[in-house]
């Protein structure tokens, strides 16, 4: 018989707590073993508890949640799911706990507010049993996990909401290529760290598509723009490609590119689960790109951006993926390396130079 996945609740409202407690007791491979209302509390039973994986609310009073997420990492070092609120402070918190070493986050349910308990709760159990997957042996930002349970084999790679276009290139071509940077689990941080080694003047538009809500999308947009040289901004419908410039994908929603060098948003079917999908973004790009079109997965569980290399490398494109050592998560890299087609692994500062590196002979004319 499989082994409990022992759980430790943290969070000052008891509400929450019986509300999240409730979540794991429906599931028959997941075990509530204590909850906390205060950091303090909350890292004396980490340290006597030893749970697989830890739930944190992130505002609560005396010791803050950051507080007690570094405590936590520094002291004894065990995955962390952040619960977050939905508000823009909420949502800076979380992406700082992301940066300080939490595995992942989920939407604390809101009574009033346009959520469904249901999905939150399916994105929780989804969420905890992926944490307890994960080795934590760094207690910094940057350290190594590693998630790698049994695997299905890809699927051969064919188009899902993109329709096959002419690979002669878009009619206007302002920039001489286009690199799509996809990421989940742990992906904040190496997008920051990979981004803010390219210089102001790049010559190529980037497409990042990272897992996120839609109300996260500002502040990580926000957070990264301090930190990197490139104009960062989220993407909105009919936006030119332009060279130097960071477009992110808004969470919730599908970015593709069209012939005229546009982007086009929708709010399709999730693909993989995910909304927006790297893969569909991928796949866009390398059809009307060709050649041009370079794709780098980043940090994250599952498979997304593993068919997305398949479609820019069947077009001549460059692919990428961050190494294990640098992952939080490794599973989305290893998926992406396991087709056979990534020309190159590396850190995400050693993506970055390999990217001012490697461009398309195309533009080398």
């Amino acid at each position: 018989m499989t082994k409990a996945i022992r759980v430790l609740v943290v969070d000052d409202s008891p509400f929450v707590c019986q509300l999240l407690s409730a979540y794991l007791a429906a599931a028959p491979d997941l075990c509530v073993i204590g909850t906390a209302s205060n950091g303090a509390r909350a890292v004396e039973l980490v340290k006597h508890l030893r749970p697989d994986v830890v739930t944190l609310d992130l505002e609560m009073p005396d010791i803050s949640g950051l507080e007690t997420l570094e405590q936590i990492m520094h002291e004894c070092p065990t995955p962390v799911v952040l619960v977050s609120g939905t508000g823009r402070r909420a949502a800076a918190l979380t992406l700082q706990g992301v940066h300080l070493g939490a595995i992942d986050f989920v939407l604390k349910y809101t009574p009033g507010v346009d959520t469904d308990p249901e999905v939150l709760q399916r994105g929780l159990l989804t969420k905890i049993r992926a944490a307890a997957r994960i080795h934590v042996i760094r207690s910094l930002p940057g350290r190594r996990a590693s998630a790698r349970p049994g695997v299905a084999p890809l699927p051969l790679w064919r188009p899902s909401l993109v329709q096959p276009t002419p690979t002669t290139g878009p009619r206007h071509a302002p920039v001489d290529r286009v690199i799509v940077l996809g990421a989940s689990t742990g992906g904040p941080t190496a997008l920051r760290e990979l981004l803010s080694v390219l210089p102001p003047d790049f010559s190529a538009t980037i497409l990042v598509v990272q897992h996120i809500p839609a109300a996260f999308t500002a502040v990580l947009v926000a957070q990264l723009q301090r930190a990197v040289p490139l104009l960062i901004r989220e993407a909105q419908e009919g936006d030119v490609l332009r060279p130097g410039t960071v477009l992110v994908a808004p969470g919730g929603t599908h970015l593709l590119v069209g012939m005229d060098a546009r982007i086009h948003l929708t709010d399709g079917p999730e693909v993989g689960g995910h909304r927006p999908s790297i893969d569909v973004t991928m796949q866009s790009v390398a059809q009307v790109y060709g050649a041009r079109a370079q794709g780098v997965v980043l940090t994250g569980m599952g498979a997304d951006g593993a068919m997305g290399l398949l479609a820019i490398h069947a077009r001549g494109g460059t692919t990428f993926a961050q190494d294990t050592a640098s992952c939080v998560v490794d599973g989305m890299p290893q998926r992406a390396i396991a087709t056979g087609v990534v020309d190159y692994v590396d850190t995400p500062t050693g993506l970055a130079q390999r990217l001012l590196q490697a461009r398309p002979q195309w533009s080398q004319r």
